[in-house]
């Protein structure tokens, strides 16, 4: 049981769907609507996953702090560092949050790559479409390197790996 903090790019909400399917435990951080939505919510909750209020500076340390406790308990989490799905199927700036977590947990991050879901549920209904979706989890990358000074480039580095094998799968 080596935890990660697993961070992934976000281009459908059934991303989570494919994602949940790989074979270990990972604790989610999402947003606090997805707490609310009947059954989908109640598991989130009942798994013990990470609310988080966008927007909200308490309730991002809050949900690291959260995220900090499942790591030392030696349970990965699990976070999209763009902090929103695509809404054009382009890879978005990544937040901090996930790395710095990384760093000052002394975690390596494992980055995944999803290629294939923006179509699969159109945005903005529930019209699920079919397509072929391919998820691809790469190397664990160390963050013992990186001080906490340097959150920034270490956020650069999994945005350009994460980056350059989606460039590869399209």
């Amino acid at each position: 049981r080596n935890p990660y903090v697993v961070v992934c790019n976000h281009q459908s909400f059934v991303d989570m769907l494919l994602i949940s399917q790989l074979p270990w435990e990972m604790k989610w951080m999402s947003k606090q609507s997805l707490f609310k939505v009947p059954v989908a919510g109640w598991m989130l909750r009942l798994a013990g996953d990470v609310e988080i209020r966008r927007g909200d500076a308490r309730s991002a340390l809050k949900a690291l702090r959260l995220c900090q406790d499942k790591l030392e308990q030696k349970v990965s989490v699990m976070m999209f560092p763009e902090g929103t799905r695509s809404r054009s199927g382009e890879l978005a700036e990544f937040k901090d949050g996930a790395f710095k977590l990384a760093i000052e947990a002394g975690v390596p991050i494992l980055p995944m790559v999803l290629n294939g879901t923006y179509n699969a549920l159109t945005p903005n209904s529930w019209t699920f479409n079919q397509v072929k979706a391919e998820l691809r989890v790469l190397d664990p990358i160390d963050t013992s390197i990186y001080s906490r000074k340097e959150v920034s480039l270490l956020r650069q580095h999994v945005q350009g790996v994460i980056a350059g094998e989606l460039a590869k799968m399209n």
